[in-house]
């Protein structure tokens, strides 16, 4: 009798573990997280900085629903976070740290330092991000988008203003797709960003003899 009724609270127990499974349902996706990653540019030797404005970079801003490394997907105006993928920095991080890989690289005209009280400045680069998802309303791609504000050195004037947008076919939504259509949309804002700096050289030049 008590081989009987230790097998029965076996058989309850195990009875009981298959039915909280099905009520919490499937265990979720391993996590993995995703990389951006730009080409490699030749960046100018320390003579050639010389020669550029010093642009002092603020940290981007964003909005809340971007906020967070998850990998969002755009739905019909419905932004929604993946449960497996996700970025190894807050986007508003890993744009601002591209473009100022970027300007240092590519810019004729200025290189991005610090925005610190007591580093020397030129100018004042501001901005926030407000796309970095993938967009599956028209379409599977992956979407990056921001505005960028150029400031006077104590931010008193707003010099010029520019908004830059780019995106990349996406053909699924596995974590490596992902991750490269990100790194292309993001490569093709890059040197629009640069392009933008340093076409308002001259208009910069001008506020800096003014300050």
């Amino acid at each position: 009798m008590k081989c009987l009724s230790l097998l029965g609270r076996v058989a309850l127990t195990g009875l009981l573990a298959v039915s909280l499974a099905g009520c919490f349902g499937k265990p979720p996706p391993e996590q993995r997280y995703l990389r951006v990653a730009l080409g490699e540019t030749p960046c100018p030797g320390s003579a050639s900085q010389q020669h550029r404005l010093p642009i002092a970079f603020k940290p981007l801003k964003t909005m809340e629903n971007l906020d967070r490394t998850s990998v969002m997907t755009a739905q019909n105006n419905v932004l929604t976070a993946s449960l497996q993928y996700y970025w190894e920095g807050a986007p508003q991080d890993v744009v601002g740290a591209a473009l100022r890989q970027g300007l240092e690289c590519q810019s004729s005209a200025v290189t991005p330092v610090d925005y610190q009280p007591r580093v020397d400045r030129s100018a004042v680069l501001s901005g926030e991000l407000t796309a970095f998802n993938v967009d599956y309303t028209d379409g599977g791609r992956f979407v990056v988008s921001l505005r960028l504000d150029l400031w006077s050195k104590d931010m008193g004037t707003r010099l010029s203003s520019g908004e830059f947008n780019a995106y990349a076919p996406l053909t699924d939504f596995k974590g490596s797709t992902i991750a490269a259509a990100a790194s292309d949309a993001l490569g093709r804002v890059v040197p629009k960003v640069v392009v933008w700096m340093d076409q308002g050289l001259p208009k910069l030049e001008k506020a800096v003899e003014r300050q």
